[in-house]
């Protein structure tokens, strides 16, 4: 039998209930980040991993730990946090913005695109080479902005695992990528580093959707 089977029991009843609805109080006030209408049974799969890996035997000791641990209020508030994205994901979408949006935008004298909840910046780079190979970054500002200051750091270093540029570059030329995708970064045994003159453009920033209000009007 699975040695967490009893913990996933516990957080089935209504006294663990209680114990999640406190903990996210606690949470949202100790950081201003408002989990508390988040859906349910995706944040407790996220507290039960977290009990798993710091062996915590209950959602109370978790409660403890983040009112008096502030490394393990980032440590929860990042496992909160999704961070699945790829360069040109869903390339579908990127070839049609290429083919019935560009057009449009072309008769704009500015461009401000936003992603919200941007995690590691992949597809901020993607949009940015979009643009580049439309001519039209020089005039368009990329806003990219997520709750998580962690990957917000590794956003802004544009630097990607080697052995995803692969399925990357099969993205881009789905997307219908016009140039040889891999002049766009330099490697070393580990990483692709993109062109920092990608970066010129682009304008990180912590932010909360749950929260915080938009800061701008934008096109995109």
């Amino acid at each position: 039998m699975d040695q967490f089977q009893p913990l996933e029991q516990k957080l089935q009843n209504k006294h663990t209930n209680l114990e999640i609805d406190l903990l996210l109080e606690a949470v949202y006030r100790l950081s201003g980040f408002d989990f508390r209408d988040y859906n349910r049974s995706s944040i407790t799969r996220r507290i039960l991993n977290r009990m798993r890996i710091n062996n915590i035997p209950s959602v109370s000791r978790v409660l403890e730990k983040v009112i008096h641990d502030q490394q393990f209020l980032e440590q929860l508030l990042n496992d909160f946090s999704i961070n699945v994205t790829e360069m040109f994901r869903n390339p579908s979408f990127f070839k049609a913005f290429r083919q019935e949006v560009i057009p449009y935008l072309r008769n704009y004298p500015e461009i401000r695109i936003w992603h919200a909840g941007c995690a590691t910046g992949e597809e901020v780079y993607s949009m940015a080479i979009l643009l580049k190979e439309e001519q039209l970054i020089d005039k368009a500002v990329i806003y990219a902005t997520d709750m998580n200051e962690q990957v917000l750091e590794k956003a802004k270093k544009g630097a990607f695992p080697i052995h995803k540029m692969q399925a990357y570059t099969k993205n881009y030329m789905l997307a219908g990528g016009n140039d040889v995708f891999s002049e766009y970064y330099k490697t070393d045994y580990q990483y692709a580093y993109f062109h920092p003159s990608l970066l010129k453009n682009i304008i990180f920033a912590q932010h909360n959707l749950v929260t915080d209000q938009s800061f701008n009007e934008f096109h995109i």
